[in-house]
């Protein structure tokens, strides 16, 4: 039986790394990865051999590796074909960590944050029903256990700002980690460039200005980067369905060209501009989201008040939609960069209701989202979503839930290395999500009262 090419390659890798001759069992549908070994009986004077079940590939060409039971039986581990040396993916496990321990109060105490990062000891107690001096105490200990970091969620278009996904691929020789981080992180319009092991080798999220011909933007950067590789790139448009990308440093040099100044020529603000306060209050928020107003204001020599009207006003126009946290310090493999591409249109309108379901249905077990991001790419059309993977569990669930809905094809990747920028973890309330929205109007799917967080 001849299979597909992606199973092919990916089959091919495999052998490469393993000592004994692989081969692999279509059962009842599904590809089964056995390793073959034989070893001479001197009792019966021959020549006996083993199958050893490794894993599974999965129709896209993702090896998940198994736990040496029978085919069927839950996968523990996913790898995608042996890296490159310049590329080491951590191997996904079962181990238990301190972060795995989920405390009492861990999941009321971080959907809050991530809901409303400037939330009062007040307000917080009345979430958790303790008093004061005991949610202080929590909510420090989720600061320590988590690594959590206070940032702005900022809304670009907003600001006058297309996202694109950018997806590069080299033909002969990759640069290493380090030469690419170089590259990159001087560019101001990339917020987030990751190493990729799969179809494409950088996946890159970048903001481009609407009062600049886009085409001139794309062209300026495909110029200063990479310049003597030999590769191919590939730009989409963005549009960010869940969750979002932090803004690095970096971008605020590009912002900072919005800030009006009142002069003969420009004696008032036109539309996209930003008073001076308000780029402050962005800017210092987007480092350290629950900074004190005071403070911002002594630091810029603003009247007092300046920052914090500031920020009122930013909240007024949907450009700042909240200060939220980022957990540096969860328990991720890795990340799984998933390419769902719409490919029949009548068939996955009759699956996108669950579709949609899987997007802010969370596990149990997690203290974070099951998705860091979710966006639609356009040209070709389709999804991009990434996925933190703790362990085999959660790959194979998001695995087998995406392929249950027809009409798209699915295309995964590991991100290896993030290079420039960051992901945010966190647990946003779902009930807030464009997706929940979606499934009580379009679908009459019953919601749960909406719990009010402040921005």
């Amino acid at each position: 039986m001849e299979l597909p090419e992606n199973i092919q390659k990916t089959l091919e890798n495999i052998r490469k790394g393993r000592k004994h001759y692989v081969d692999v069992k279509i059962i009842n549908g599904r590809c089964y990865v056995y390793e073959s070994t034989s070893k001479w009986d001197s009792e019966s004077k021959k020549v006996k051999k083993t199958n050893k079940y490794i894993g599974r590939i999965s129709s896209d060409g993702t090896f998940i590796q198994g736990t040496h039971r029978k085919p069927g039986l839950e996968a523990a581990l996913i790898r995608a074909p042996r890296p490159s040396r310049r590329q080491e993916v951590v191997a996904p496990s079962y181990a238990t960590t301190q972060h795995d321990r989920i405390g009492k109060y861990d999941k009321e105490i971080l959907m809050a944050l991530s809901m409303d990062g400037r939330l009062t000891i007040h307000d917080l107690s009345k979430v958790t029903g303790l008093k004061a001096t005991a949610t202080e105490n929590q909510k420090s200990n989720m600061e320590s256990k988590y690594g959590i970091k206070y940032i702005a969620e900022i809304d670009v278009s907003k600001l006058g700002y297309l996202t694109y996904i950018v997806m590069i691929r080299f033909e002969n020789k990759k640069p290493g980690i380090n030469e690419a981080r170089r590259e990159l992180e001087n560019e101001p319009s990339i917020q987030l460039a990751m190493l990729t092991y799969g179809k494409y080798d950088i996946i890159m999220y970048i903001v481009l200005s609407l009062r600049e011909e886009i085409k001139t933007q794309l062209f300026n950067i495909r110029n200063r980067i990479f310049t003597s590789y030999d590769l191919k790139l590939y730009v989409m448009p963005f549009y960010l369905d869940y969750s979002f990308v932090p803004l690095r440093d970096k971008f605020f040099d590009l912002l900072q060209e919005r800030v009006w100044t009142r002069s003969i020529e420009k004696p008032r603000p036109k539309e996209g501009d930003l008073h001076r306060r308000e780029y402050v209050a962005l800017k210092e928020l987007s480092q350290d989201g629950r900074k004190d107003f005071t403070d911002i204001d002594n630091m810029y020599e603003l009247p007092l008040g300046s920052s914090r009207y500031a920020y009122q006003k930013l909240v007024e126009k949907g450009i700042l939609k909240r200060i939220t946290i980022s957990m540096q310090n969860v328990h991720v493999n890795y990340v799984s960069a998933i390419n769902v591409q719409k490919v029949n249109n009548e068939k996955f309108a009759r699956y996108r209701k669950e579709f949609l379901q899987g997007i802010i249905n969370d596990p149990d077990d997690s203290v974070m989202n099951k998705y860091a991001l979710v966006g639609d790419i356009k040209m070709p059309e389709g999804v991009l979503l990434l996925a933190p993977v703790r362990n085999g569990r959660d790959i194979v669930a998001i695995d087998d839930e995406l392929r249950r809905v027809e009409g798209v094809e699915v295309e995964s990747m590991i991100i290896t290395d993030v290079i420039v920028g960051s992901l945010c973890y966190r647990k946003f309330d779902n009930k807030q999500s464009s997706q929940y929205k979606i499934l009580g109007d379009e679908y009459n799917a019953k919601q749960a009262p909406e719990i009010e967080f402040g921005p």
